[in-house]
């Protein structure tokens, strides 16, 4: 035993002669580039096409593209350019190339043949240790991901048979031991337990249970966790990368993880014997909180205690699309920042991103300002912001490849750095690494609206430094009102970044006002300096009023005012005005004003008073309410839809083959019904399902909506559905809702492959399964109109890929995951109704 030690002591110390390893950095510091690796830069073309056929290669979304580690090496100078200080890239180990069970290849990295080795259309070992040698000499850091839940789609199972996949390319099993023993019918194979073989599964769960048809593997058993050890503790002593993000990993059972990452001969131990005292470990646990609520949170929170030391920020996220891109209240957001706060041991630690690579991106259905807004948001809290490669470059489609020749590049590179949107995220990364605070800071939120979009304003703070980050989220300027920053009276903030903003200094003065300009942001400095506050003697109330109050009928609000020449009744924030009243400049004049509730949408309402002196620079506000307007409901139309007419224009499409569809495309209802100035739009379907957790609470269906007003001359095209508007008629606005995202957008620069200009806020969605009913909350401001009569709606319904962020394929065969009966260039629409409002 002592002869053993002496030996692997002296081995461990050759190694380290030969391959001194890189030292941990403090990752709280780092900002992290997102790469997929077939997809950012083609620096070999020899190795794209690897087979006879061709098969594997192409183009398009689901092929290699070509993109390899030697392309990576040509870019680094790109990557380091932007600011960031480490590059996570998806997994570069050997991969199943094609499943033609499925028309999908391996490009990706996830469908693992052989976990120490390098993915032949990549590159090989010695190159990707010169990438990892590369960006070590940049002072940058490699952060590897790899998968300890599953391998390819090897093994199948159907109709009570096993057999290998015929269809898989280059071959029918992993090529690495334990995990080629797949054959349940070799009885020896089927002994050793290696997967979790489909038929002895009596209790299905998440654990054990296959994801997309990828084989489980059983990281119960003590052989396969030993060699998934081995498999990446390899690539820390051979290639000496910095750190794991673990894919997956809330679908392996907790009692593999503290073995995996701590037990003898874990990872950390392996990055420690090389010096790596801080190996960077976060877990993909795609959990998502309704609003509100932190139950994701909790559950993330219990993998640190497993072993792990960072987490991706999935509830964070969730709460940016909701707020930034779909135009929900900021208080989702709110909410959110304030409970990773308590929720968290380690804010700091936590991975935040915008967007990724199994998501829509951001820009799809966006806008940039809202782009930039988010993008604010996670370099100015706690936590390692993450950018998804062609973010920079304002990429649009999920999955498209940086280099000229790939799958949606039209035909270019995109290796701008001279991009406003580069040089935005350049000059951010530089004032994160700056700012202390922003990396370990406290948040405190001081205003958000519960409403809808609008302000958000939040500071955050250490014991030397303070800084006020102000956003307005609302396509119409919004006021922020009765705000304390808990600053001293009179002091400068000073502006570090704007956009949309006055970029000047502010001066404190408490209750801090503020009318913010559209889609803005600014990121204050409080500084030491402090100004001389002047008073002014107007003065506004609101007198017959209180928080809370419902209102079911018209009413008058009153009040008084001193040294006014006008007072201003501000409904929910908006810069215009309901209604002004004049007056004479006097003491404790007397004002009122009619509010007609079916002006309003039902449910909470702000108000305000603002009074004006005698110069519009002389404002005074009152103090807000909220208060609650209880609408009359108004039908507006009840259209019944056959059931069984899910198949297509032409009667002749088919659902894909996944047991998971049970036609839930098949509209069978729609009322329509009007309160106030909210659009209620209640779609019965045959069935609803919630297979995949989907925020919006439902999948396997996808609704395209298009909204026409007569008076108005729109658009013909359905945006990325090959299909037009019913015969005479067009489209003004049109509605993309999934189980994941709801977007609104207007006619205007719409086209048959993009979405027009995106309008907020998006409607809420409602879902009772037990009736099977959708329902669709839509402010009638988003369509221009407080009256519908005259409109004609077209609800069509298909299902999409969240994944890849499109509607799924259509072919004359079909397939498990695409739609059969058509061909690619048809209609993608599975049923639909046209409605005309009387």
């Amino acid at each position: 035993m002592k002869k053993f030690w002496i030996i692997t002591v002296v081995y461990l110390f050759a190694v380290l002669l030969i391959f001194p390893a890189t030292k941990s950095p403090v990752w709280e510091d780092q900002i992290i580039y997102f790469v997929m690796i077939d997809r950012f830069a083609n620096g070999d073309t020899s190795n794209d096409v690897l087979t006879e056929s061709g098969i594997e290669s192409g183009n398009v979304n689901s092929k290699y593209n070509g993109g390899d580690i030697q392309g990576l090496i040509d870019q680094l100078d790109y990557i380091s350019g932007l600011g960031v200080t480490a590059i996570w890239i998806t997994p570069p180990v050997a991969n199943q190339w094609w499943d033609g069970a499925v028309d999908y290849g391996g490009y990706h990295g996830y469908w693992a043949r052989d976990f120490k080795s390098i993915e032949e259309h990549f590159g090989d070992l010695e190159l990707y240790k010169k990438f990892v040698e590369e960006v070590h000499k940049r002072d940058m850091y490699v952060i590897q991901d790899i998968v300890t839940n599953h391998t390819g789609n090897f093994l199948m199972y159907k109709n009570g048979r096993y057999f290998l996949n015929d269809q898989s390319v280059p071959t029918n099993k992993p090529t690495q031991y334990p995990f080629n023993m797949n054959d349940y019918n070799d009885p020896e194979q089927r002994k050793l337990n290696v997967y979790h073989w489909p038929s002895e599964i009596k209790d299905p769960n998440r654990y054990n249970t296959e994801f997309s048809e990828l084989d489980d593997l059983n990281t119960e058993n003590p052989l396969v966790i030993e060699a998934l050890k081995d498999s990446y503790s390899f690539w820390i002593e051979e290639a000496d990368v910095d750190g794991f993000r673990i894919d997956t990993a809330i679908y392996v059972e907790p009692e593999f993880w503290p073995e995996f990452l701590k037990g003898k001969q874990g990872i950390f131990e392996s990055a420690l014997n090389l010096g790596k005292e801080d190996f960077l470990v976060f877990g993909e646990a795609w959990l998502t909180s309704n609003p509100f609520s932190n139950n994701a949170e909790k559950e993330i929170n219990d993998f640190f205690s497993l072993g792990f030391n960072s987490m991706l920020d999935f509830p964070l996220q969730t709460d940016i699309k909701r707020v930034f891109k779909e135009g929900k209240p900021t208080s989702y957001l709110a909410y959110r920042l304030e409970e990773r706060e308590k929720m968290y041991v380690n804010p700091s630690r936590m991975i935040t991103f915008v967007d990724n690579h199994d998501m829509d991106r951001f820009l799809k259905a966006s806008d940039i300002n809202s782009l930039k807004q988010a993008l604010v948001l996670i370099f100015t809290v706690p936590g390692i912001p993450t950018i998804y490669y062609g973010t920079e470059q304002n990429f649009i489609e999920t999955r498209a490849t940086m280099f000229a020749g790939g799958f949606s590049s039209e035909g270019k590179d995109h290796y701008d750095t001279n991009t406003p949107t580069y040089q935005f995220i350049k000059e951010l990364a530089e004032l994160r690494k700056e700012t202390p605070t922003f990396r370990y800071g406290k948040v405190d939120v001081i205003f958000s609206d519960d409403l809808g979009p609008g302000p958000l304003i939040y500071k955050v703070y250490d014991e030397s430094k303070s800084y006020i980050i102000m956003m307005n989220t609302s396509s119409n300027k919004k006021h922020a009102t009765g705000m304390d920053f808990n600053l001293e009276e009179g002091t400068v903030l000073k502006p570090l970044i704007v956009n949309n903003f006055v970029n000047k200094e502010m001066v404190y003065t408490e209750p801090f006002n503020l009318l913010l300009n559209s889609k803005s942001f600014g990121v204050f400095e409080v500084s030491d300096e402090k100004k001389e506050i002047v008073k002014s003697e107007v003065s506004v109330s609101i007198n017959n009023i209180s928080d809370g109050q419902t209102f079911t009928d018209d009413f008058i609000l009153s009040g008084t005012a001193s040294n006014a020449k006008s007072v201003r009744i501000i409904v929910d924030g908006e810069e215009k005005e309901y209604a002004r009243v004049d007056l004479n400049q006097g003491i404790e004049e007397k004002w009122e004003v009619k509010i007609k509730i079916s002006d309003f949408t039902p449910g909470s309402h702000k108000i305000f008073a603002k009074a004006y002196g005698k110069t519009p620079l002389i404002v005074e506000y009152s103090k807000e309410y909220k208060v609650n307007f209880d609408i009359p409901m108004v039908t507006l139309k009840i259209v019944e839809d056959p059931a069984g007419d899910d198949k297509g224009p032409l009667g002749i499409y088919s659902y894909p083959q996944d047991s998971t569809f049970n036609n839930q495309m098949d509209i069978r209802k729609v009322e329509l019904v009007q309160i106030g100035t909210m659009l209620r739009m209640i779609i019965t379907m045959e069935n609803i399902t919630d297979i995949w957790s989907p925020t919006n609470g439902f999948d396997h269906v996808t609704f395209q909506i298009y909204f026409d007003n007569p008076n108005k001359v729109g658009a013909v095209d359905l945006p990325f559905q090959n299909a037009t508007m019913p015969e005479n008629y067009d489209w003004d606005y049109g509605m993309w809702a999934t189980g994941w995202g709801i977007y609104l957008y207007s006619s205007n620069n719409a086209g048959s492959n993009n979405f027009g200009d995106p309008i907020t806020p998006s409607p809420v969605a409602e879902v009772n399964k037990q009736e099977n009913k959708i329902t669709f909350l839509i402010p009638l401001s988003v369509l221009e109109t407080n009256d519908l009569t005259g409109w004609n709606i077209y609800i069509t319904t298909y299902d999409y890929d969240g994944i890849e962020g499109v509607l799924r394929p259509l072919t004359l065969q079909g397939g498990p995951w695409a739609f059969g009966g058509g061909n690619p260039t048809d209609p993608k629409i599975m049923d639909d109704l046209f409605i005309t409002i009387d």
